[in-house]
């Protein structure tokens, strides 16, 4: 039957997407928008070298996939898979990115160009006053800490669980430096600069399966009596350092200089790696790679006890925030409206670049689900678990390369996808830290080090399933802020605004029920003196005081953005009727 096999399911999403792509983002583009490709984008009026500078739709293409397909459109279907089924996961992906995903990502990008490409806290102070301005930075400042959090802890797990796996890291980290300096400096062809970027990260990825001595460190290599990746571990705290290193210089660097060419390189091998495990899963109508047994298509829906399912919640609203990117997230309203926005060289080229990033992420997602309905359903998700199931498709496929070199790809395809866009998550905070901190913490030198800080501090002891969930929250509640602020400034332009309000009100509504609820769970541990499953190792280590003391600041963490956000949904409904009182 064509049913128990990935394909029929992933042949089905594109459809989707396509039709979407042509149809209802063309009909938004012609009705709505009208984008002039004769009109001088801010990337040209405004062009300093730094900022604002104009790019090839194709290259930007690159960035914003890479900028906003972090580990979102990755770990969310795969942790949702294992909780609810792949069924409610894929249903999800589909009708989510169909009918809100592209909404935000294009219409934000679009916003933020007849904005002179401002950010949403520019555009929110001249929409709605400095007073929502001033909560929706606050907002930001706890919500990429989140953010920082449970990626490093993710990354970490990956570093840690796969040996050697830094090494081709650093190779994409280096490459990205050299094609700066190739495309920037030397006006090198951008094909022949890619191409060599191409052949260097490959070399990097097929060291370690060449030459296995380079699998250093090894496994919990100072932890030696643990199994798995702990937290609280030395192991892991090293592996957190590491990082912090790599993202501060991220943070400060010039974006131009190495941020840029790095997120750029990135997507090379990232994008050959979906292609791939795509065609590796339509082609298992004839490979016979079918749907694991232990794998239904629905789990379960009525998680209602935060102390017996303390990882997980109620179908509504936590489903819609366990995916976040691959089917909507606030996050990419960051990339689109402070970065890509200030690159952008025609306005027509933000469908290709918005949308048709949007898409294709959501068609990562779909490899997600499609590589945890083949592998059977263990204890608990962790982040190898994509990898596992990948390399299960695309080896039936392409046999000739052991499944164990398609394992170390495609683990090294997940800490790319995270690490890259972590290093824009610090490099958005800083941003927002220079105008919302007290002085010297705005400096940019430091005020990266205080959210590295706090990020190590939250993913060395956390729970790393919970928070993950407080990031689904927090991220869609950006979403759904970012849509409402869309519909206003449509209204204020006397345009149709019903495409982005009502699935703005629907993401606000769901996000608030959802950080509401992670927040309960936190605190009815600490009230309860309990510590959630992954924290036992911490315990042991550490006693359990420092665990409690990092679950009241995860529970105030969750207290203060759900009040920001209540807040900020006020204001938003309040200038949205302020406007269509005036028209």
């Amino acid at each position: 039957m064509i049913f128990d096999t990935p394909a029929i399911y992933i042949l089905i999403g594109i459809i989707v997407y396509v039709l979407a792509y042509y149809y209802y983002v063309g009909y938004i583009e012609k009705k709505i928008w009208r984008p002039d490709p004769s009109k001088p984008t801010p990337a040209k009026m405004y062009f300093d070298g730094v900022e604002y500078f104009p790019i090839s739709k194709y290259v930007l293409f690159g960035y914003q996939f890479k900028s906003i397909a972090a580990l979102g459109p990755i770990v969310g279907p795969m942790v949702a898979t294992h909780f609810y089924g792949w069924l409610p996961a894929f249903l999800w992906i589909l009708f989510g990115n169909f009918f809100i995903g592209w909404v935000q990502d294009y219409s934000t990008l679009l916003m933020s160009l007849r904005k002179d490409g401002r950010s949403l806290g520019p555009i929110t102070y001249e929409l709605i006053g400095g007073r929502p301005r001033i909560i929706l930075l606050t907002y930001l400042v706890f919500y990429l800490i989140i953010l920082l959090a449970v990626f490093a802890w993710t990354i970490v797990t990956l570093l840690n669980g796969v040996p050697g796996s830094f090494i081709p890291t650093l190779f994409v980290l280096v490459m990205g430096y050299i094609f700066g300096l190739l495309v920037f400096k030397a006006r090198m062809n951008i094909f022949i600069s890619s191409l060599i970027a191409i052949i260097i990260v490959f070399i990097g990825i097929a060291l370690v399966p060449i030459f296995p001595s380079l699998k250093i460190p090894s496994t919990n290599f100072l932890d030696p009596g643990l199994k798995g990746t702990q937290p609280g571990s030395l192991t892991a705290l090293f592996w957190l350092i590491v990082l912090g290193v790599i993202y501060y210089l991220a943070a400060v660097t010039p974006m131009i200089r190495w941020l840029l060419p790095t997120v750029y390189v990135a997507y090379l091998p990232a994008i050959i790696a979906l292609v791939v495990i795509i065609l590796g899963g339509l082609a298992t109508f004839f490979t016979g790679v079918k749907i694991d047994p232990s794998r239904p298509p629905v789990v379960g829906w009525a998680y209602f006890d935060p102390i017996k399912y303390p990882t997980i919640g109620p179908l509504w609203p936590m489903l819609f925030v366990t995916i976040a990117c691959g089917a909507i997230s606030g996050w990419h309203s960051l990339i689109s409206s402070g970065l890509s926005s200030k690159q952008l060289e025609f306005e027509t080229d933000a469908k290709p670049v918005a949308a048709g990033a949007m898409f294709t992420e959501g068609v990562l997602a779909l490899s997600s689900v499609a590589a945890l309905m083949v592998i059977a359903t263990p204890a608990a998700p962790t982040a190898l678990d994509y990898p596992t199931g990948a390399s299960k498709i695309v080896y039936a496929l392409f046999p000739f390369i052991s499944r164990e070199a398609w394992l170390h790809f495609y683990t090294i395809f997940v800490i790319i996808m995270g690490l890259i866009t972590s290093m824009l998550f610090i490099r958005v905070f800083r941003l927002v830290a220079a105008e919302i901190f007290p002085r010297p913490f705005n400096h940019y030198l430091i005020s990266p080090i205080i959210g590295i800080l706090i990020t190590i501090f939250l993913a060395w002891p956390g729970s790393w399933t919970n928070l993950w969930l407080f990031f689904g929250g927090t991220n869609q509640l950006l979403a759904g802020l970012a849509i409402m602020l869309v519909a206003i400034y449509l209204v204020s332009i006397k345009k149709p605004s019903w495409y982005a309000f009502w699935p703005g009100v629907f993401m606000l509504i769901t996000t608030l029920a959802a950080v509401a609820w992670e927040t309960y769970v936190y605190l009815a541990h600490v009230l309860l003196g309990k510590y959630l499953p992954p924290q036992a190792t911490v315990v042991q280590l550490y006693g359990f005081g420092f665990v409690n003391a990092s679950n009241i600041v995860s529970a105030v963490f969750g207290a203060i953005l759900f009040i920001l956000g209540l807040v900020m949904a006020y204001y938003l409904f309040k200038g949205y009727f302020m406007y269509r009182r005036k028209t």
